[in-house]
């Protein structure tokens, strides 16, 4: 139940993060600069996070013990991480050392708390 809940939670988040990218490079990116355009992006990923992180687990009867929320957010993590590195592949031709180059932009850094949040916000949230 934690795995699929997990498939779920990726699937709603990359959703929406798909929904967002092109507005975050196409219109926010050149009036904002990259980090900018992210930040402003991450006002309603986080939103979204906060309001579907315990509905998803409630939807799929994820107990709220740490294991199970963890392993919730590690399975959603593992699918964002792996569809993040196929678009990169598909979409701009980059292989999966780009991972290994986010940290060295403000932009990344804020992309790589965000997919902490992510992997975190099952368990932030287990209360709800």
């Amino acid at each position: 139940m934690a795995v699929t809940a997990g498939a779920a939670w990726f699937a709603a988040m990359f959703a929406l993060g798909f929904l967002l990218g092109p507005v975050r490079i196409l219109l926010l990116e050149p009036r904002l600069g990259a980090t900018g355009a992210v930040l402003v992006e991450a006002v309603p990923m986080l939103a979204a996070m906060w309001w579907l992180a315990p509905r998803v687990a409630r939807l799929f009867a994820v107990p709220p013990d740490i294991g199970a929320r963890l392993l919730m957010g590690g399975a959603g993590l593992a699918l964002l991480v792996a569809a993040e590195t196929v678009l990169a592949a598909l979409l701009r031709g980059r292989g999966p050392g780009f991972w290994l180059e986010r940290p060295r932009t403000p932009d990344g850094l804020v992309y790589l708390g965000l997919l902490a949040v992510f992997f975190l916000m099952p368990l932030l949230r287990r209360r709800a």
